[in-house]
């Protein structure tokens, strides 16, 4: 049927122009986002030299150094200062991890935009939408307007339930990179155990420092994972005011202070099972959310047929 022939085009069309929109609400996004990550950088790269100078002050020469150090004051203030610094130098470098790979992400968004011309989609849905108009005047002139608004929300719903799903993708590849965390950490705290009972030596100490610095990268992928999932939780909560509201408001700020916490729990090893509850409860959250969408999803296919079926109704009888 030529309605439905032009119908397939109108779809494909204005999901094109729905991948230019998303598009480009995430390479604004995104270019927030290493905006921010930057102001991290130098926010803490200022409080890591601010530490660095008191921790000179503290080994230089002074008579209130010294009566420090007989009361044992020095020694606190200097491992208090650097169990600060170890802080810092940990959200620096993940600020940094995360710049790079923003702007990895950046570079692909922009390099997809390049390869959509816009103006033509416009001009080609600007010829179907006549053709459309005048197929109804011919064959369905009373039905013309319903017809036109079922074909409507069923494209947006069709585009919501791309959205749900590359959000699911997302959140599956979160829990993954979470599990990794949690199990490097895992790791990390039991060489952490092993050095305190068995005193250690050169290799216990370079196996810790070895799983710490790996538990720091898993860590990462997981923030950039979660950070993707956050993003396309947006682009589902965008589409989903035109059409079923998917409640996400609840998850998508976790992001931010989970792992603000997260570094400040685990610089210090005797931390690092807090670390781990803290990646256990980010985990349910997810798990929560992609069970939510996954709800959504099916609550858009059902009404997607629900569509589709009083299409068929008004076709049906007019034969």
């Amino acid at each position: 049927m030529e309605w439905k022939q032009l119908q397939k085009e109108q779809e494909m069309i204005h999901a094109q122009l729905r991948t230019v929109s998303r598009l480009s609400e995430q390479r604004d996004l995104i270019e927030k986002q290493i905006e921010h990550a930057q102001q991290e950088i130098y926010k803490h790269s200022t409080a890591l030299n601010q530490i660095r100078m008191k921790l000179d002050k503290l080994e230089g020469f002074s008579f209130m150094n010294m009566i420090r150090t007989w009361t044992g004051q020095q020694d606190e203030l200097r491992a208090e200062e650097i169990d600060k610094a170890a802080v810092f130098e940990l959200k620096i470098n993940e600020a940094k991890k995360m710049e790079t790979d923003l702007t990895a992400d950046l570079g692909q968004v922009n390099t997809k935009l390049t390869q959509i011309d816009e103006q033509v989609l416009h001009e080609a849905l600007s010829v179907l939408n006549a053709k459309k108009k005048s197929y109804l005047q011919i064959h369905e002139p009373e039905q013309a307007n319903r017809l036109e608004q079922l074909a409507h929300e069923e494209m947006l719903t069709k585009q919501l339930i791309v959205e749900i799903k590359e959000a699911e993708e997302a959140g599956e590849a979160a829990l993954t990179k979470l599990g990794q965390a949690a199990e490097s950490l895992h790791s990390a705290n039991g060489y952490s155990t092993w050095d305190t009972f068995f005193s250690g030596g050169l290799i216990a100490t370079h196996l810790k420092h070895d799983a710490l610095d790996k538990s720091e990268n898993y860590l990462h992928y997981a923030q950039i994972a979660l950070q993707r999932f956050h993003n396309e939780l947006l682009d589902v909560h965008d589409m989903s005011t035109k059409t079923l509201p998917v409640e996400t408001d609840g998850f998508v700020k976790f992001a931010d202070y989970f792992f603000d916490d997260i570094f400040s729990a685990w610089s210090v090893h005797s931390k690092i099972s807090t670390a781990r509850e803290q990646v256990s409860r980010v985990q349910d959250d997810v798990h929560n959310t992609i069970w939510r969408l996954q709800d959504k999803h099916n609550k858009a296919e059902d009404y997607l047929q629900s569509l589709q079926k009083e299409k068929e109704a008004i076709f049906q009888a007019s034969i």
